[in-house]
């Protein structure tokens, strides 16, 4: 739990036959973590050494301000990852987002800078960087350079209906071609039922032209074809000595960023999602269609002497859908039941390279926070912002079953239960069984104390990690003013 508190508030009045008042706030947040895993290269097969113990710290300065009602700005800088990973060549972090080769290639950055302004009460405008949510947030939920307009038509049309349009310049990858530009368009159209339960209708676009899916396509085709079981799977076909040498490319290009170097894609994402309560229930649905089409480039490892470039357009579809039924206890907490599933494809490689069509659901910057599959999320999840594709990043597709008990019995305490069970979507194979446990002590209004225990038991697809413990411990302190 994370908190923003006032250190300092000016009030300035002008007397000019008007009066003005300008508000400053500086606030700010302080993370510290420490983390260690056990076979953890299971679940981050790009990490050298991930079950390593390291500590880390995350600072966040920011002001504020505020002008009459109708201006306001923010200012939030961002350290990213300080730890001795951060400053290792081609190392990543247990959540394999801060890599130099992988995300930014710079440990500073400004996190959120933008101003809003209020013409009317209906009407808001907004620009800088800063948090999106574009569609449902397991599609696109980052701090970015963006242009919202957000207008309430409740007064016009005495109907609670509101749109919203987000138009986010996409920059998560400094490493590739700076002169091109990736767009992301979102379109909203949101009924309110009242201030906590609505139903939200989408339409969103993303236009690839920097090369922003080609680590997500990577992602996608290791995860799937990729793993301890490839030399196995290949030798069948091959025969062990190629198989050998497909193997040897295929690494020797991840560790050059994938085999995949260019993508161009357009993407489209329609759907919906909402939450409405039934006296103590509460009903939670998003359902999502992805579609579109792409090329990419890069090197064909099935002719491993040669090391072929090659070019291929694709067609994509997918689809995604989680749903939460939650029973709310008076003062205590809540317990409930999730559902999620998003579509793969058995072989996302081959899907493109001669199929044509990659039915494998993508996301831009997704962020789930009830499932937690593949241990993404927890108390990490504010801080690492730069995951891409759903969590776990397989291009198999995800089904999972799984429950939410959430408990605070005082004020100081709040402690989670997430268990679930795992599958692909496109094999007959089980992931296995995930429960990750979360606590927070709050200490008082400036600092809490976070505790974390992910476990994963591995299923039959996993054939070599068949039955056996990964797990993970992080903890720390959040520090507020």
């Amino acid at each position: 739990m994370r908190y923003k508190f006032l250190l300092l508030c000016i009030s300035i009045n002008i007397m000019s036959g008007k009066a003005y008042a300008l508000s400053v706030s500086t606030t700010g947040d302080v993370s510290l973590r420490y983390q260690k895993g056990k076979n953890l290269e299971l679940l981050n097969p790009g990490v050298k050494y991930p079950d390593e113990a390291f500590s880390s710290a995350y600072i966040m300065p920011e002001v504020d301000l505020s002008q009459g009602g109708w201006f306001y700005g923010a200012l939030e800088l961002y350290t990213g990852e300080l730890s001795r990973r951060t400053f290792s060549y081609n190392s990543l972090n247990l959540y394999g987002v801060e890599n130099v080769n992988d995300y930014f290639n710079d440990t500073h950055f400004i996190r959120k800078a933008y101003v809003s302004f209020n013409p009317s009460d209906s009407i808001t405008l907004s620009a800088g960087e800063m948090h999106v949510i574009g569609g449902s947030s397991m599609i696109f939920d980052n701090y970015q350079p963006s242009i919202t307009f957000d207008y309430d038509m409740t007064d016009a049309l005495n109907i609670p209906l509101s749109y919203e349009l987000n138009i986010v310049k996409v920059e998560p990858y400094k490493l590739y071609d700076p002169s091109r530009t990736s767009m992301f368009y979102d379109n909203e159209l949101t009924y309110s039922f009242s201030l906590f339960e609505y139903i939200t209708l989408f339409y969103a676009n993303f236009d690839d032209t920097d090369n922003t899916l080609a680590p997500l396509l990577n992602g996608i085709i290791y995860s799937a074809d990729f793993n301890r079981e490839t030399l196995d799977r290949l030798s069948a076909v091959y025969g062990k000595v190629k198989a050998a040498e497909i193997e040897a490319c295929i690494q020797e290009e991840y560790s050059n960023g994938g085999p995949v170097t260019s993508s161009r894609t357009n993407i489209n994402w329609a759907g919906l999602t909402g939450d409405k309560y039934f006296g103590r229930l509460e009903f939670n649905v998003t359902g999502v269609l992805d579609f579109g089409n792409g090329s990419i480039s890069g090197i064909n490892c099935f002719s491993p002497n040669v090391k072929p470039v090659f070019n291929r357009d694709f067609l994509t579809y997918g689809y995604l859908g989680d749903a939460k039924i939650k029973y709310h206890i008076e003062d205590i907490g809540k317990i409930g039941l999730f559902f999620n599933i998003s579509s793969g494809d058995k072989t996302p490689m081959q899907a493109i390279m001669s199929q044509g069509t990659l039915n494998s659901f993508m996301s831009v910057f997704p962020y789930n926070t009830e499932t937690d599959l593949f241990f993404n999320g927890g108390i990490n999840q504010n801080l690492n912002t730069g995951t891409i594709t759903i969590a776990g990043r397989n291009g198999l597709g995800i089904v999972a079953y799984g429950g939410i008990m959430d408990f605070y019995p005082v004020k100081s305490i709040e402690f989670t239960i997430t268990p679930a069970l795992l599958y692909p979507e496109m094999t007959a194979d089980f992931y296995g069984f995930e429960n990750d446990f979360t606590f927070t002590y709050t200490l008082n209004k400036h600092v809490s104390f976070p505790f974390e225990f992910d476990y994963f038991k591995a299923g039959d697809y996993f054939k070599y990690y068949s039955s056996e413990s990964i797990a993970q411990v992080l903890f720390g302190a959040d520090i507020t003013w």
